[in-house]
């Protein structure tokens, strides 16, 4: 059984807070790690960029443990758009092999695969929105 986590969060005793599912507070450590960040963003003149590469690697590995990965397998990019466009790059497809977004995408993950269908004489599939928003059974 769990037991009491508030020592975690900074929740005053007398307050007995229950809408963690729109709006949970922060956990003392992320916020803590939240102030860390800001304050390299409010100095970036006095920031240590030595650390940077060792802080990468740790991302990596705890996301791919997340979903079964390894590290190497996990790249981290500046933006969408640059890893979208760099998966294209790198992806081989046949004349007349489907490329499948969905309807409404952000522009960053349509226009890498529509230049890769173009290029190629690939077909670029959007997926309409279904009405009933089940998206699984509209793929």
């Amino acid at each position: 059984m769990l037991g009491n986590q508030r020592g975690f969060f900074n929740v005053p005793e007398n307050v007995t807070y229950l809408n963690c599912a729109s709006y949970s507070p922060l956990m003392n450590r992320v916020y803590e790690a939240g102030i860390e960040g800001l304050g390299r963003k409010y100095r970036p003149w006095g920031m240590d960029l030595s650390k940077t590469p060792a802080e990468a690697e740790l991302a990596r590995e705890l996301f791919a443990s997340l979903i079964g990965a390894k590290g190497d397998d996990i790249a981290i990019v500046g933006s969408a758009s640059y890893g979208i466009a760099t998966a294209a790059k790198n992806i081989e497809i046949k004349s007349g092999q489907k490329i499948v977004i969905l309807q409404d995408q952000f522009p960053s993950n349509v226009y890498s695969w529509r230049k890769l269908a173009q290029t190629r004489n690939g077909v670029l599939s959007v997926i309409p929105r279904p009405s009933n928003d089940d998206w699984t059974t509209a793929v």
